[in-house]
Protein backbone atom coordinates (compact mmCIF):
# COMPACT_ATOMS: atom_id res chain seq x y z
CA UNK A 1 0.00 0.00 0.00
CA UNK A 2 1.63 3.35 -0.87
CA UNK A 3 0.48 5.63 2.27
CA UNK A 4 1.82 8.94 0.86
CA UNK A 5 -0.03 8.46 -2.20
CA UNK A 6 -3.25 7.35 -0.82
CA UNK A 7 -3.25 10.39 1.54
CA UNK A 8 -2.11 12.96 -0.79
CA UNK A 9 -5.34 11.59 -3.00
CA UNK A 10 -7.52 11.41 -0.09
CA UNK A 11 -7.15 15.02 0.95
CA UNK A 12 -7.11 16.33 -2.33
CA UNK A 13 -10.50 14.38 -3.37
CA UNK A 14 -11.92 15.27 0.09
CA UNK A 15 -10.99 18.79 -0.10
CA UNK A 16 -12.24 19.39 -3.66
CA UNK A 17 -15.62 17.95 -3.19
CA UNK A 18 -16.64 19.43 0.10
CA UNK A 19 -15.42 23.08 -0.81
CA UNK A 20 -19.56 23.78 -1.50
CA UNK A 21 -19.93 21.87 1.90
CA UNK A 22 -18.42 24.95 3.69
CA UNK A 23 -21.11 26.80 3.05
CA UNK A 24 -24.27 24.25 3.53
CA UNK A 25 -22.23 23.53 6.98
CA UNK A 26 -22.46 27.22 7.79
CA UNK A 27 -25.73 27.45 7.20
CA UNK A 28 -26.70 24.67 9.26
CA UNK A 29 -24.39 25.60 12.40
CA UNK A 30 -26.62 29.04 12.14
CA UNK A 31 -30.10 27.41 11.89
CA UNK A 32 -31.81 28.19 15.27
CA UNK A 33 -32.71 25.38 17.18
CA UNK A 34 -30.30 22.92 15.16
CA UNK A 35 -27.96 21.87 18.43
CA UNK A 36 -23.80 21.86 16.48
CA UNK A 37 -23.76 18.13 17.84
CA UNK A 38 -26.86 16.99 15.53
CA UNK A 39 -25.01 19.08 12.73
CA UNK A 40 -21.83 16.93 13.45
CA UNK A 41 -23.69 13.74 13.79
CA UNK A 42 -25.31 14.61 10.42
CA UNK A 43 -22.18 14.80 8.63
CA UNK A 44 -20.79 12.14 9.87
CA UNK A 45 -23.88 10.30 9.41
CA UNK A 46 -24.01 11.72 5.63
CA UNK A 47 -20.38 11.38 4.79
CA UNK A 48 -20.26 7.33 5.97
CA UNK A 49 -23.26 7.09 3.32
CA UNK A 50 -21.45 8.80 0.52
CA UNK A 51 -18.12 6.98 1.74
CA UNK A 52 -20.06 3.64 1.07
CA UNK A 53 -22.34 4.22 -1.68
CA UNK A 54 -18.36 5.63 -3.31
CA UNK A 55 -17.23 2.49 -2.35
CA UNK A 56 -20.27 0.54 -4.12
CA UNK A 57 -20.30 2.64 -7.07
CA UNK A 58 -16.66 2.05 -8.17
CA UNK A 59 -18.08 -1.58 -8.15
CA UNK A 60 -20.96 -1.13 -10.01
CA UNK A 61 -20.39 2.73 -11.74
CA UNK A 62 -22.07 1.33 -14.93
CA UNK A 63 -25.26 0.16 -13.89
CA UNK A 64 -25.99 2.96 -11.11
CA UNK A 65 -27.76 5.98 -13.27
CA UNK A 66 -26.52 9.30 -13.17
CA UNK A 67 -29.99 10.37 -12.70
CA UNK A 68 -30.85 8.43 -9.73
CA UNK A 69 -27.98 10.45 -7.82
CA UNK A 70 -29.58 13.70 -9.09
CA UNK A 71 -32.78 12.58 -7.75
CA UNK A 72 -31.51 13.04 -4.39
CA UNK A 73 -31.35 17.20 -4.75
CA UNK A 74 -35.77 16.74 -3.56
CA UNK A 75 -34.64 16.47 -0.75
CA UNK A 76 -32.79 19.56 0.01
CA UNK A 77 -35.63 21.53 -1.47
CA UNK A 78 -38.36 19.51 1.03
CA UNK A 79 -36.17 20.49 4.34
CA UNK A 80 -36.04 24.03 2.90
CA UNK A 81 -39.68 23.92 2.46
CA UNK A 82 -39.96 22.70 5.71
CA UNK A 83 -37.92 25.34 7.10
CA UNK A 84 -39.85 28.17 5.23
CA UNK A 85 -43.36 26.71 6.64
CA UNK A 86 -41.06 26.48 10.05
CA UNK A 87 -39.91 30.76 10.32
CA UNK A 88 -44.00 31.09 10.63
CA UNK A 89 -43.71 29.26 13.73
CA UNK A 90 -41.50 31.58 16.11
CA UNK A 91 -41.59 29.62 19.74
CA UNK A 92 -39.89 26.81 20.36
CA UNK A 93 -39.16 25.20 23.46
CA UNK A 94 -36.07 23.02 24.22
CA UNK A 95 -38.07 19.99 25.60
CA UNK A 96 -39.39 20.03 21.80
CA UNK A 97 -35.78 20.90 20.64
CA UNK A 98 -34.51 17.79 22.33
CA UNK A 99 -36.98 15.28 20.81
CA UNK A 100 -36.27 16.36 17.80
CA UNK A 101 -32.84 15.47 17.71
CA UNK A 102 -32.95 12.47 15.80
CA UNK A 103 -34.88 14.06 12.96
CA UNK A 104 -32.34 16.74 12.77
CA UNK A 105 -29.79 14.25 13.00
CA UNK A 106 -31.32 12.84 9.70
CA UNK A 107 -32.07 15.69 7.95
CA UNK A 108 -28.39 17.03 8.09
CA UNK A 109 -27.55 13.41 6.61
CA UNK A 110 -29.85 13.86 4.54
CA UNK A 111 -28.46 17.13 2.80
CA UNK A 112 -25.40 15.96 3.33
CA UNK A 113 -25.55 12.70 1.24
CA UNK A 114 -28.19 14.82 -1.45
CA UNK A 115 -25.11 17.11 -1.74
CA UNK A 116 -22.24 14.09 -2.45
CA UNK A 117 -22.87 14.07 -6.09
CA UNK A 118 -19.84 15.60 -6.05
CA UNK A 119 -18.38 13.16 -3.21
CA UNK A 120 -19.14 10.15 -4.69
CA UNK A 121 -17.46 11.48 -8.21
CA UNK A 122 -15.10 12.30 -6.58
CA UNK A 123 -14.66 8.80 -4.53
CA UNK A 124 -15.46 6.25 -6.78
CA UNK A 125 -12.27 6.63 -8.91
CA UNK A 126 -10.33 6.63 -5.51
CA UNK A 127 -12.27 3.28 -4.14
CA UNK A 128 -11.58 2.05 -7.53
CA UNK A 129 -7.81 2.77 -7.89
CA UNK A 130 -6.99 1.98 -4.08
CA UNK A 131 -9.50 -1.08 -3.61
CA UNK A 132 -7.84 -3.65 -1.20
CA UNK A 133 -8.87 -4.06 2.47
CA UNK A 134 -5.72 -2.08 4.33
CA UNK A 135 -6.62 0.80 1.47
CA UNK A 136 -10.03 0.96 2.01
CA UNK A 137 -10.76 1.21 5.47
CA UNK A 138 -7.54 3.99 5.29
CA UNK A 139 -9.41 5.97 2.98
CA UNK A 140 -12.87 5.77 5.36
CA UNK A 141 -10.29 6.54 8.42
CA UNK A 142 -8.91 9.96 6.23
CA UNK A 143 -12.27 11.16 5.08
CA UNK A 144 -14.13 10.92 9.07
CA UNK A 145 -10.94 12.80 10.30
CA UNK A 146 -11.33 15.15 7.57
CA UNK A 147 -14.90 15.59 8.31
CA UNK A 148 -14.49 16.16 12.01
CA UNK A 149 -11.83 18.86 10.76
CA UNK A 150 -13.99 20.41 8.38
CA UNK A 151 -16.76 20.87 10.84
CA UNK A 152 -14.65 22.09 13.69
CA UNK A 153 -13.06 24.55 11.53
CA UNK A 154 -16.29 25.65 9.74
CA UNK A 155 -17.97 26.08 13.36
CA UNK A 156 -15.30 28.18 14.73
CA UNK A 157 -14.95 30.02 11.62
CA UNK A 158 -19.23 31.24 12.02
CA UNK A 159 -18.34 31.75 15.78
CA UNK A 160 -16.02 34.22 15.03
CA UNK A 161 -17.58 38.02 16.72
CA UNK A 162 -17.15 39.71 13.35
CA UNK A 163 -18.28 37.10 11.38
CA UNK A 164 -21.28 35.70 13.79
CA UNK A 165 -22.85 39.42 14.13
CA UNK A 166 -23.13 39.87 10.51
CA UNK A 167 -24.58 36.36 9.61
CA UNK A 168 -26.10 34.80 11.87
CA UNK A 169 -29.20 37.49 12.13
CA UNK A 170 -30.46 36.76 8.36
CA UNK A 171 -29.05 33.41 8.23
CA UNK A 172 -32.83 32.09 9.27
CA UNK A 173 -34.19 33.69 6.39
CA UNK A 174 -31.42 32.74 3.67
CA UNK A 175 -31.45 29.06 5.08
CA UNK A 176 -34.50 27.55 3.18
CA UNK A 177 -33.81 29.62 0.11
CA UNK A 178 -30.36 28.33 -0.22
CA UNK A 179 -31.24 24.68 0.64
CA UNK A 180 -33.81 24.88 -1.91
CA UNK A 181 -30.95 26.41 -4.29
CA UNK A 182 -29.08 23.52 -3.49
CA UNK A 183 -31.70 20.85 -4.66
CA UNK A 184 -32.29 23.00 -7.92
CA UNK A 185 -28.71 22.97 -8.50
CA UNK A 186 -28.30 19.12 -7.90
CA UNK A 187 -31.06 18.39 -9.95
CA UNK A 188 -29.86 20.29 -12.84
CA UNK A 189 -26.26 19.40 -12.41
CA UNK A 190 -27.20 15.19 -12.67
CA UNK A 191 -29.20 15.89 -15.90
CA UNK A 192 -26.15 18.33 -18.00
Amino acid sequence: MDITSLLIMGITAFVASNIDDTFVLILLFLTPGLLPRYVITGQFLGIALVVSIASLASLLVLAIPVFVLGLMGLIPIIIGIKRLIDLKEESETNEHEIKKGSTSILSVAAITVSNGGDDIGAFTPLFAKYNTINEVSFTVILFMVMTIIWCMVTYYFIRHPIIASRVSPISRIISPFALMGLGIYIIIDSFF
